[in-house]
């Protein structure tokens, strides 16, 4: 059969699942094809290739253009549809509105390969487990214990087909899974949805997480690799050690990741130098214990956050530090806290987000509670995060104040005394503006392509005239 995978937006940090679901497909003998609505036109692709399924992958945005997209598509020519990914799984009561014949809940590997078995016989697909159709709804399989079980991701889908062929940094993930549940994260909502049925956090051997990466770097631009994984490691085990002995001696290019920083210790940062760390994403979120621990949820255990961070800058490995403004119940002075910390601790860059209660999570549920927000109006994704806050806590001057610690706390961060805290006085008294979105750009530009990421000296951020998004594909 002919499979097309269609995705409405392809980032920068490339998009694993639909690459380990072609794989899945493609050992099963079928033909797999990819299509990004960003620059190319489903209707136009389906009448051109013909498929036997259509499978989309959609994330917390993008579902209105997807289902348009694929009302066009249904009128060029007649193949069988399944929608998988965050929005399914979070917001099954939108099955019909999709007007698709399949929804994937969960992890979807095991739960598309029975699907495209029963498709390839012309069999009813009703009871495949993870599966909801019109006419039932399954619950989860357990989820994989062993994921080298996994075939090698087809990661030429879509690096071949797009324009991550040119670009330095290569993204791979070696575990999948978060142990924590944090009240703004969809991990929360994972936790409950496989309750009993099996362990969540799970990892690739070191030696599968390499070959991938040696055979991407065999075949692409390969300047620098990104770890996109939730928690790449939780303390200095057997596979941490594993992995900074072959890392530098069969990659040996420098690399980013994603850490909890209360999970930092002198034994994990001597292994992460070994393996060639250069940098580390690390989510304090807010300085305040209260908003942490009663609002967020984060159980994060009581650590010096400013010795921590100077800990991996006596290393050599440089920090992306990130914070939530406006959290709801957190106060103005808490989030120009954070400007405060981040230049005692020398933070490499100090990222910001604006709040955005995402639906199906703790913390939108809250916020609904609390009449922070609308539930019949909020359109309950993360298109905010690099706005202003839209919660109903906040009066406009905080917004505005708050707003522009996201464009220039990390500037201010770099200033010495007393020019730091006249700034801070600037920012609570002019409104944001063009300058300081402008300032706020050429910052993050420079920092993440200098100082997070590693990246050759004739390589720009306009690259084949492609620009970041900012923290979404930092």
């Amino acid at each position: 059969m002919k499979i097309l995978f269609v995705l409405h937006r392809l980032d920068y940090a490339d998009h694993i699942a639909i690459s380990h679901l072609s794989a899945i497909a493609k050992q099963l003998g079928h033909t797999t094809y990819f299509c990004n609505l960003e620059n190319s036109d489903l209707s136009d692709m389906v009448a051109r290739i013909k498929p036997d399924c259509v499978a989309y992958s959609v994330n917390i945005v993008g579902f209105k253009k997807i289902v348009t997209s694929h009302k066009e598509a249904c009128k060029r020519h007649k193949f069988v549809s399944i929608m998988g990914g965050p929005h399914p799984t979070f917001s099954p009561g939108t099955f019909a509105e999709a007007a698709v014949d399949a929804y994937c809940i969960g992890e979807g590997d095991f739960a598309f390969r029975d699907f495209l078995v029963k498709v390839e016989r012309g069999e009813a697909f009703d009871d495949v487990a993870n599966i909801i159709t019109r006419k039932k709804a399954n619950p989860v399989r357990p989820a994989i214990r062993d994921l080298d079980e996994l075939p090698p991701a087809d990661r030429d889908l879509t690096i071949q087909n797009s324009f991550l062929k040119y670009t330095p940094k290569k993204t791979f993930y070696a575990t999948r899974g978060c142990p924590f549940q944090c009240t703004y994260c969809c991990n929360d909502f994972y936790h409950k949805l496989y309750k009993g049925k099996g362990p969540l956090v799970r990892r690739f051997s070191v030696e599968r997480i390499i070959r991938e990466i040696e055979n991407v770097g065999k075949n692409y631009r390969m300047d620098f690799v990104k770890f996109g994984d939730d928690l790449f490691a939780m303390k200095a085990d057997d596979w941490l050690e594993e992995f900074a002995e072959k890392y530098p001696k069969r990659v040996g290019i420098p690399y980013n990741c994603y850490l909890r920083l209360d999970w930092i210790n002198d034994d994990m940062a001597k292994l992460l130098k070994k393996s060639g760390c250069y940098s580390v994403h690390l989510s304090i979120d807010s300085t305040s214990e209260y908003v942490r621990e009663e609002i967020l949820k984060r159980k994060m255990k009581k650590v010096d956050i400013v010795e921590t961070l100077k800990l991996m800058k006596s290393y050599g490995i440089n920090t992306f530090v990130n914070f939530m403004l406006a959290v709801p119940g957190s106060s103005l002075e808490d989030d120009i806290d954070t400007i405060r910390v981040s230049r005692k601790a020398k933070i490499t860059y100090a990222n910001y987000t604006t709040t955005v209660p995402m639906e199906g999570t703790r913390l939108y549920d809250y916020s609904v509670e609390h009449d922070y927000i609308d539930s019949l109006t909020h359109a309950g994704d993360m298109t905010g995060v690099d706005e202003k806050s839209t919660l109903d806590c906040f009066s406009e001057k905080e917004k505005n104040v708050r707003f522009n610690i996201y464009l220039l706390g990390a500037l201010i961060a770099k200033l010495p005394y007393p020019l730091d805290s006249i700034m801070i006085f600037v920012i609570k008294v002019i409104p944001p503006n063009q300058l300081f979105r402008r300032m706020r750009q050429l910052a993050f530009n420079y920092y993440i392509e200098n100082r997070i990421f590693k990246f050759s000296k004739n390589y720009g951020l306009s690259h084949k005239k492609q620009k970041y998004n900012d923290e979404a594909r930092a």
